[in-house]
């Protein structure tokens, strides 16, 4: 128990950092547990989910073909279009488009190029592009709560716990998009006078230099796979389940999302194949190791017990209150996930919760479920390290924007956050008082 609580411990104090790859830090770790002998090589293996990394691998792939073929980027310029480049107007259609994009792929893709587009925007529009940046941020990661592939927390909790895409989009979807309107609204009336200060000094010179950067063509061909293997792969993940029953075939969400992309790939021109290649050995991969390592790291802990004895002490301190118990799932993890990466934290309470709901006596598992993943995608607002989204958002910024500080991000993020992440305690409580979960 010492050795797997040091060795997990200095790993996420090194992963907090930020100095190291945090892909090597989780495959020392867990490497660790396997020579002071905590884990046995096939142990280590058997506690990757090998669903979870099938799933992120698809979706990898998919996202990867669409990001090639331009698509977001012009997604994002036809919206900025439709709203005639109004600030303001152009504010709530990219707050809208993070939220939405959000619900359906990584948030770090959603501002790698929302990001980039907000930034020359607001340099023409002549507005600050910092609360803007952070207000899209915020914006993905709530929509991101709304389904099972929209955040990295979601996506382990549903496939270690047994909860699919359509789990997900019915009962933390409504409330993902009720609070993503509430951050909208806070937002746009935070910024509204320099939105409309940025209006008055909005001219057809601006509007032209706009259109110039709309320069790169659509790949129609790359669109097209990439699109039909994307909503093949969101059909499946909705009726894996279903189909799974009918068939009798093992169709899980990591094949649901392997086999579109199998297939897409295999269609791609080889030209296009290739950067598609390149670009996921070069950004995507590490997110796997990532995830193996942290899994292997997090089964050192279940391996000793550790969950075990803590799904004890909750259960024992909340015998009395089931709701509370709920309630402190939202907040507790939520408000420690602006602090500490809410990967290894959602890994960590989805075996707390495997635990806890061996008791009779505690709330229904869903219903937790719903409590913490809402709770820890939303939390990771609240500062600019809370989940890997922000991290991107906020480096960017500061290397082609200037300095921003921690100090900046907390007051423009903080107060919407905890407004919104009190609403979605609100409506899990509805939820527990009708039974609907």
């Amino acid at each position: 128990m010492f050795i797997a609580l040091t060795v997990f411990t200095l790993a996420y104090v090194a992963i907090a950092s930020e100095k190291f790859p945090r892909h090597w830090i989780a495959l020392l770790g867990g490497g660790l547990l396997i020579v002071f002998g905590v884990l046995s090589p096939l142990e280590a293996v058997n506690y990757i989910n090998w669903e979870t990394l099938g799933l992120l691998a698809g979706m990898f792939v998919l996202v990867s073909i669409l990001h090639e073929a331009g698509f977001f980027t012009w997604l994002a310029m036809a919206a900025v279009r439709k709203v005639n480049y109004h600030p303001s107007y152009l504010f709530v259609a990219l707050l809208a488009l993070a939220a939405a994009l959000a619900m359906f792929m990584d948030s770090i893709t959603v501002m790698m190029f929302l990001a980039a587009l907000t930034l020359q925007l607001c340099r023409l529009l002549k507005l600050d592009p910092v609360p803007l940046i952070i207000a899209e941020v915020c914006a993905a990661n709530t929509g991101g709560a709304a389904t099972l592939v929209g955040d990295p927390p979601n996506v382990i909790l549903g496939t270690t716990l047994g909860f699919n895409f359509a789990d997900f989009a019915t009962h933390t979807g409504p409330i993902s998009a009720i609070a993503a309107l509430l951050l909208l609204g806070v937002f746009y009336f935070i910024n509204r006078r320099s939105l409309r200060a940025a209006h008055a000094l909005l001219t057809d010179d601006t509007v032209r230099d706009i259109e110039a950067m709309r320069r790169d063509p659509l790949h129609a061909q790359l669109t097209h796979i990439g699109l039909i293997g994307f909503g093949a792969a969101v059909t499946l993940l909705v009726l894996h389940h279903w189909l799974s029953e009918i068939t009798h075939l093992p169709i899980n969400a990591a094949v649901s999302a392997l086999v579109p992309a199998g297939i897409a790939i295999i269609a791609l021109p080889l030209l296009d194949r290739r950067k598609v290649f390149r670009k996921l050995l070069r950004d995507d991969i590490e997110s796997l190791l990532f995830f193996a390592g942290l899994f292997v790291l997090i089964g050192g802990l279940e391996k000793v017990r550790i969950f075990e004895m803590l799904a004890g002490m909750l259960a024992r301190a909340t015998a009395s209150s089931p709701d509370g118990l709920v309630m402190a799932l939202h907040w507790g993890p939520g408000l420690l996930s602006g602090v500490v990466d809410n990967v290894p934290l959602a890994l960590a309470m989805s075996y707390v919760l495997k635990d806890l709901a061996a008791h009779p006596e505690m709330p229904a598992l869903a219903l937790m479920v719903w409590s913490l993943a809402l709770g820890v995608d939303m939390g990771g607002n609240l500062t600019p390290i809370g989940a890997s989204a922000n991290v991107v958002a906020y480096s960017f910024m500061e290397k082609n924007h200037g300095r921003i500080g921690w100090k900046r991000w907390l007051l423009i993020a903080v107060p919407p956050t905890l407004l919104a992440m009190a609403l979605a305690s609100a409506l899990v409580m509805v939820k527990s008082a009708t039974g609907w979960y």
